[in-house]
């Protein structure tokens, strides 16, 4: 069993076909045994990119539904959930201040480091994101790429 911290750019690929979707499936995959974390923040950016698709006529309306029900199941279910408290949103802008990193891709990683003290053990950062990406590698944790996984 190992702990992994998904930013939503990895965890999307679950909901939506993308370079990638089998490889988080697979890791995803609840037999595997391992602790999924993931940020409050993540729900709304799901949501977000799910509307922008439906909006941009890749997802049906029908469909959007219904993968906002599932994520909010899986969320409720399988993901251990970091929230946006004070401890992570001053962490987040301490990054800001060493790292070229968005604003909701600081609060991604100071996220994970939440989850990592709170955990007490090493947990493996994956995003598509290769700028949140090399921050993660700055804070100390070992990373992955969905991309790099056809």
């Amino acid at each position: 069993m190992s702990s992994y911290y998904l930013d939503t750019s990895a965890l999307i690929k679950r909901y939506i076909t993308e370079i990638g979707s089998a490889w988080i499936k697979n890791l995803l995959d609840v037999s595997a045994g391992h602790v999924i974390v993931v940020s409050d923040l993540t729900a709304v950016e799901v949501f977000s990119t799910l509307a922008r698709r439906r909006r941009e006529g890749t997802i049906a309306p029908a469909d959007t539904l219904i993968l906002q029900t599932r994520f909010l199941a899986d969320f409720g279910q399988e993901y251990l959930s970091i929230s946006l408290e004070n401890p992570v949103l001053n962490r987040a802008r301490d990054l800001l201040n060493r790292y070229p990193l968005r604003s909701l891709d600081a609060i991604q990683l100071a996220s994970s480091l939440e989850a990592a003290i709170t955990l007490g053990e090493p947990m493996t950062f994956i995003s598509a994101d290769k700028n949140l990406l090399n921050a993660a590698v700055g804070e100390g944790f070992s990373v992955d790429d969905p991309n790099n996984h056809p």
